[in-house]
């Protein structure tokens, strides 16, 4: 087994297949994950992405062969073309249910639906998104939204913040809708200074986005959810600002307000920082 980091907002397991498999209609499963499995032999379902489910024989170490396996599968490897060396995706959707997608396939699909997240124009589009892409990553939308926020925080650079111009008149680009969805969620509408927030008339909190330096861009980690009143002493009082490191790059940790400390609640101290990729080898037959 290897282990690599993730280039997704996941954990996920692979197979990497082999052609004596792919010519008998086999995927042997390796002993690192025969947990995944049942310990006799019988059927397995292998789900479509429309959901419906293929029935497929399955045999345990315990049985004759000697080998964890599935078989039927010349069809699904025709299908998506699988060659010598090919990953799989392999996942668990429940007792007996599986689903194999080849990587290349699974990566596509979830990097298309984190793109169209992160060009959401509205709430509903950038939910709806991330919804999608949970779904095939078989885990939580709150699991989704936790890993999409640790992988946009590890964008190594900082961008300078967007000047937009409207008849003679400039302003700074707004924080776009997927960023203000991932802070909404994860802190609830909170201020992180003062966990201060209120309920508007249409059942949302009311939270304000401040940016630490505002000639920066959008980057997680230069977005502070506040309320109104932390925002406007952001502009109009005596602030004094403590870094991680002291490196302005990193996570603002405390504010002074005219000399008054608030520390500063960043979820990412709470959440998994490291997603893998594990590659399992099928043995040569």
């Amino acid at each position: 087994m290897e282990i690599k980091n993730s280039d997704l907002p996941l954990s996920y397991k692979t197979i990497k297949v082999t052609q004596g498999r792919i010519n008998k209609g086999l995927l042997a499963i390796p002993v690192s994950l025969i947990d995944m499995f049942p310990k006799k032999r019988g059927t397995i379902y292998l789900s479509n992405q429309d959901g419906s489910l293929n029935k497929k024989t399955f045999s345990p170490y315990s049985s004759s062969t000697r080998e964890c396996r599935i078989g039927g599968l010349q069809e699904f490897y025709k299908k998506y073309s699988v060659r010598n060396g090919d990953e799989l995706v392999i996942q668990k959707l429940e007792d007996n249910i599986y689903r194999l997608t080849p990587e290349n396939i699974f990566s596509c699909r979830i990097k298309k639906l984190l793109n169209r997240f992160e060009n959401s124009k509205t709430s509903e589009s950038a939910k709806e998104a991330l919804k999608q892409a949970a779904k095939i990553a078989n885990i939580t939308l709150q699991e989704m939204i936790e890993n999409e926020f640790v992988r946009l925080s590890n964008e190594p650079v900082i961008q300078d913040r967007k000047i937009k111009s409207n008849n003679a008149k400039t302003k700074r680009e707004a924080v776009p809708v997927s960023c203000r969805e991932l802070l909404r969620d994860l802190y609830g509408g909170r201020c992180q200074l003062t966990n201060f927030s209120f309920i508007m008339k249409n059942g949302e909190p009311y939270f304000e986005i401040h940016h630490i330096n505002p000639k920066k861009g959008h980057h997680l980690k230069n977005l502070l959810v506040v309320s109104p009143n932390a925002h406007a002493q952001f502009t109009f009082a005596d602030v004094e600002l403590g870094f991680e490191n002291n490196n302005p790059n990193e996570w603002l940790r405390t504010v002074k307000f005219n000399g008054e400390t608030f520390n500063v609640l960043q979820k990412i101290d709470f959440l998994q920082k490291a997603l893998s990729k594990e590659m399992h080898h099928d043995m040569p037959q």
